[in-house]
């Protein structure tokens, strides 16, 4: 079944898991990395014939409708977790321990070395997106897309929308992992204040505040980290506000020109998003994936308030 409508304006038709502690010089080199980064409807459907092309399509209702030619992400394979919330050594929505699982699972969906990815979501999906998006950069493909407000705009612009699903051909890749896209706990405790690094909580003001508890008897935020609020990325539309915009909030978050970025959350979702615009701005940016579920977990670590230390 085919649910078919035009463009207007366009032509027919992730133990590899370990941290690296070193820093990395900024992944993209394009004097406007947010159009390296971000498409639209349009873009798409102008490159819906490039045999490179791969789109992916984030969401549990595939099956009820997705862009024409693109298959369906196993994000399941791209994270691991274990243990529980008070267990300091628990594991919670990190990198899987064989960084294989990942990668096969972006060559079952038909990545390779060479595909232009384009990874489009579902309704409020966009940190399942930014998250694939940030695995397979640590899978050494820095040049995966994203397409600007997910299926919603797609659909806005008129794209066409099917629920007949073609089995994608398998990719490889071959790409060297980055594993300097991520760091751990012990980065985050050593240099999470030292100058240079620019650490960032994409949280709700009211957990970096320390007005809502992180885990039982834990509030507020690491020391030395800006908020970032996730929701505050993009506009009404759901598509990411200006890069003047963006610039301006990472700027109230606290970072300075020549900055890393460095940044986290609960799980390690809605930090991939800011993550994520951050790499929109050309800034050199990586995440502590472990996050709060890690680091409110370890009660010998600090945490600060809007009325002090924790």
């Amino acid at each position: 079944m085919t649910m078919t409508t035009t463009f207007p304006r366009t032509r027919a038709l992730l133990g590899a898991g370990a941290a690296v502690l070193t820093l990395a010089a900024p992944a993209l080199a394009q004097d406007d990395p947010r159009a390296a980064l971000l498409v639209d409807a349009d873009w798409v459907q102008s490159h819906m014939d490039d045999p490179d092309l791969v789109v992916l399509h984030v969401g549990r209702a595939f099956a009820d409708g997705h862009i024409p030619g693109s298959a369906l992400l196993d994000v399941n394979a791209l994270t691991y977790s274990e243990g529980e919330m008070d267990d300091p050594d628990h594991v919670m929505l990190d990198l899987p321990p064989d960084l294989a699982t990942a990668r096969t699972a972006f060559e079952a969906a038909g990545v390779s070395d060479g595909s232009t990815v384009v990874i489009a979501y579902e309704g409020r999906g966009l940190p399942i997106a930014t998250r694939a998006l940030w695995t397979l950069q640590v899978l050494g493909k820095d040049d995966a897309r994203l397409l600007d407000g997910g299926l919603t705009a797609w659909t806005a612009a008129g794209g066409a929308m099917v629920t007949d699903a073609t089995p994608p051909t398998p990719g490889r890749i071959t790409a060297a992992p980055r594993l300097d896209r991520r760091v751990d706990k012990a980065f985050v405790r050593d240099r999470g204040t030292a100058p240079g690094i620019a650490l960032v909580d994409a949280r709700r003001p009211a957990h970096y505040d320390g007005v809502e508890e992180e885990i039982d008897g834990r509030a507020g935020h690491i020391p030395g980290a800006g908020s970032l609020y996730v929701g505050d990325l993009t506009g009404e539309d759901g598509r990411f506000k200006s890069a003047a915009e963006l610039r301006s909030l990472f700027e109230a978050a606290g970072f300075q020109d020549g900055d890393q970025v460095v940044t986290y959350c609960h799980i390690g979702l809605w930090g991939s998003a800011v993550l994520f615009a951050a790499r929109t701005l050309g800034y050199d940016a990586m995440l502590y994936d472990g996050s709060m579920a890690e680091w409110a977990a370890d009660r010998s670590l600090p945490l600060e308030a809007a009325g002090g230390g924790r």
